[in-house]
């Protein structure tokens, strides 16, 4: 056969960002958005308001790479000056500052991993304790050891084995400068004394804490905790904000918020001192290594001077005192500064190789100059060869001498030089501004937090929605139902307001001896909806087997009772002789509601206790009667599936023009695939706009073709008129009915 159900698994179209549509789901869950941003937002401006001010202080430091070179240049000369002259940017220098190097020492000085502060009471305690300048009476109503003022406590000194490191221990003051300490490790609370170094032992190793004072009356609780010093050191990196004030200015910024100021600030101003310090010692530990190598040197070049001495006075004396004139004395001069320069260099060189590696531009830039003067030797060695025998040998020789000479005095100067450097302490970076300390918090920081947590409340609100749409949302369009499921719509039911019946368009339990909607409120739009549903249905019914109309749901609480039980009623009031059957043996929501006064029902029928007429009730009106689901079985699909089920329905079918069946879940359970064939031709699936899934309905419709059965349509109940609006541009219109008071007919009043 045929089948009538088909998915669009191989769909490829990307979805696509509509926003009418998240309107309408902002829309739809107005109530829940309203409850969660108010809720959020509360909570927030409360925490806000009572949160401690936030401070902020800050530095200037300075990147003088003028007045460090013209100093180097000053002491070293133009060369040698220029090994140490490396320029540092601005960006280079911001890591220098939030370097480890020079952030740890402010936590070490000012002992940041131990955190000691008095116990506030939770949420208020710290905002009454603003106010509060001098020493309270501890505890809440005796108890707690609670600080409302100024108390505080010194700690120089909390270790704690490393796994210990993060947990919080309580100090509480004692009489006679004693405390009581208890925490983790500890089994019992230990007393120490304030002053003196304390030592307690745990299993995971031995506590020790030095208390150096305490300001707060006896009973007044401390928290104080030890924390990790490598991880107070990243804490604090993440909290420096440097930046550099204009472009190209080497003049940076460092910035540094927190609630305590007397704290903030010694922290910026002791990070400024050491950045300083490291820097001034950094160009001293550069001229020391230079200066080791260049003494080393000393000796190797005056064993030189004193061997080519030597050699120049042997010669002279062999050669009985050539005299070096003419066209030998200026290659002299020439070759004799040649060598000179390139024994500097590579001076320079092997210097510079200590401080730099091979590839640094420095000793790329030398290597450079070496290879220049090389050649330039080569050239002066060709034209001393082309030189007479003696006055070559006496020039070679004077050379060295000349050289030697020279290489050793510029030795010993550099060497007083870089001594000169190193105990001047030159450095190419100062500070231009302290911190100091501020005398109030920042401004707007209040407003501005304020605005961040109204906004985070509502995108909160906005994301919950939108995720709950996404989660739990099923489908509220028609057209998608069609076209996802190939079912067609065969109604849309809107949401019913209707006091009593609530936002379910369903049956409760608890509610007995109700009415139908259909005679309570006739101008409801949801009956509006099932009037236009049973003209449907009776053109329908004309090419169907039988007049049993059944509608079934793929879950509970979609609706599936009220749809049926309000079309049996516009039957009814439409002249149809209308039988509706309660079939949902497990719940009975129609029962509850509507069968108070039966005494019977379909399961006394199926077992033989009481016949279709003995059961029956009439409920409204003289043309609806109602078959309720009778005595409770525990095996309600086996009673379905016996052979008199087929024989009753077929009786009532030939009693009634309409016989209406409300069944049980086609997911949950099989009652409703049992009795489908009975209603062969007459079978409704109903949806709940919002909840069910386009996949339910596939499922149940797969279920009910495996009992050769097609589904007729689905009714998409629950509607809410809100909800499309921004995607479809109108509500769903209503009509509203007028009673002819000579008559009592409803005749149409006007479209609304």
């Amino acid at each position: 056969m045929n089948s009538a159900v088909s998915t669009r698994a191989n769909d490829t179209v990307e979805p696509e960002f509509n926003l009418a549509a998240l309107l309408d789901v902002l829309v739809l869950y107005r109530r829940m958005m309203l409850w969660i941003f108010g809720i959020i937002a509360t909570l927030g401006l409360v925490v806000v308001f009572l949160a401690d001010p936030e401070y902020q202080v800050d530095i200037l430091t300075q990147v003088d790479e003028s007045a460090a070179a013209s100093t180097a240049t000053s002491l070293l000369g133009q060369g040698l000056a220029a090994m140490f002259d490396v320029k540092s940017s601005a960006d280079t220098e911001m890591q220098v500052l939030q370097s480890r190097l020079v952030v740890a020492s402010a936590v070490d000085n000012l002992k940041l991993y131990i955190t000691a502060e008095p116990v506030r009471f939770p949420i208020i305690g710290r905002a009454i304790a603003r106010s509060n300048r001098g020493i309270s009476t501890p505890g809440l109503l005796g108890f707690g050891g609670y600080a409302w003022g100024s108390e505080s406590i010194k700690a120089s000194h909390f270790e704690v084995p490393n796994s210990l490191e993060g947990e919080h221990y309580y100090l509480t003051v004692l009489p006679g400068q004693k405390y009581s300490f208890s925490g983790p490790g500890l089994d019992k609370d230990v007393v120490g004394e304030v002053g003196r170094a304390e030592t307690f032992l745990t299993d995971d190793g031995p506590i020790t804490l030095q208390i150096d004072s305490v300001n707060g009356n006896t009973g007044t609780r401390f928290r104080l905790t030890r924390d990790s010093r490598l991880e107070t050191i990243n804490q604090l990196q993440r909290k420096l904000s440097i930046s550099e004030l204009g472009k190209d200015s080497d003049i940076l910024q460092v910035k540094l918020r927190g609630t305590n100021p007397k704290l903030i600030t010694s922290i910026l101003n002791d990070i400024a001192g050491q950045y300083v310090d490291q820097n001034v010692a950094r160009k001293a530990e550069d001229a020391a290594r230079s200066l080791d190598f260049l003494r080393g040197q000393v000796s190797v070049l005056k064993e030189k001077l004193d061997a080519s001495e030597s050699e120049y006075a042997k010669v002279r004396a062999t050669l009985r005192s050539v005299d070096i004139e003419g066209e030998a004395k200026t290659i002299l001069q020439q070759s004799a500064d040649n060598e000179t320069q390139l024994a500097e260099l590579q001076q320079k060189r092997a210097a510079a190789v200590t401080l730099f590696s091979e590839t640094h531009p420095t000793v790329t830039a030398l290597d450079k100059q070496i290879a220049v003067l090389q050649g330039q030797a080569d050239t002066l060695k060709q034209r001393i060869d082309r030189l007479p025998g003696e006055q070559k040998q006496v020039l070679r020789v004077a050379r060295d001498v000349k050289v030697n000479n020279d290489l050793y005095v510029g030795l010993l100067n550099n060497i007083e030089q870089l001594q000169l450097m190193r105990a001047g302490r030159i450095g190419n970076v100062r500070v231009l501004d302290n911190a100091i300390f501020p005398d109030r918090p920042m401004r707007y920081w209040r407003p501005v937090l304020s605005l961040v947590v109204v906004a985070f409340a509502a995108f909160a609100a906005v994301g919950s929605a939108w995720l709950r749409d996404l989660l739990f949302s099923g489908i509220s369009d028609p057209h998608q139902i069609q076209g996802d499921t190939d079912l067609r719509v065969f109604s849309v039911v809107p949401l019913c307001r209707v006091r009593g019946f609530g936002w379910s368009n369903g049956m409760r339990r608890n509610k007995v001896g109700r009415r139908l909607l259909a005679f309570l409120e006739p101008d409801d739009p949801s009956v509006e909806s099932l009037r236009s549903f049973r003209t449907g249905l009776q053109f329908s019914m004309t090419d169907a087997k039988n007049n049993v109309v059944m509608f079934a749901g793929p879950t509970p609480s979609i609706g599936k009772s009220f749809v049926s039980s309000n079309v049996a009623g516009v039957l009814a009031r439409a002249g149809k002789r209308v039988l509706l059957i309660d079939c949902d043996l497990r719940r009975a929501n129609l029962s509850h509601a509507y069968g108070a006064s039966a005494k019977f029902g379909l399961t006394d029928v199926i077992a033989g206790k009481a016949t279709v007429e003995q059961a029956v009730i009439k409920i409204e009106h003289k043309n609806l009667d109602f078959l309720a689901a009778g005595s409770h079985v525990n095996n309600a699909a086996d009673y379905l599936t016996q052979t008199s089920v087929e024989a009753i329905f077929k009786h009532v079918s030939s009693l009634y023009d309409v016989v209406v069946l409300d069944t049980a879940p086609l997911l949950a359970v099989p009652d409703a695939a049992i009795l489908a064939p009975l209603a062969r031709g007459n079978v409704f699936l109903v949806a709940r706009a919002g909840a069910t899934r386009a996949g339910e309905l596939v499922e149940c419709a797969r279920r009910l073709e495996q009992v050769d059965v097609t589904v007729k349509g689905v009714v998409l109940n629950g509607i809410d008129p809100q909800a499309g609006r921004f995607r479809y541009g109108a509500k769903y219109t209503s009509y509203s009915y007028r009673y002819a008071q000579e008559t009592g007919d409803p005749a149409i009043q006007d479209e609304r």
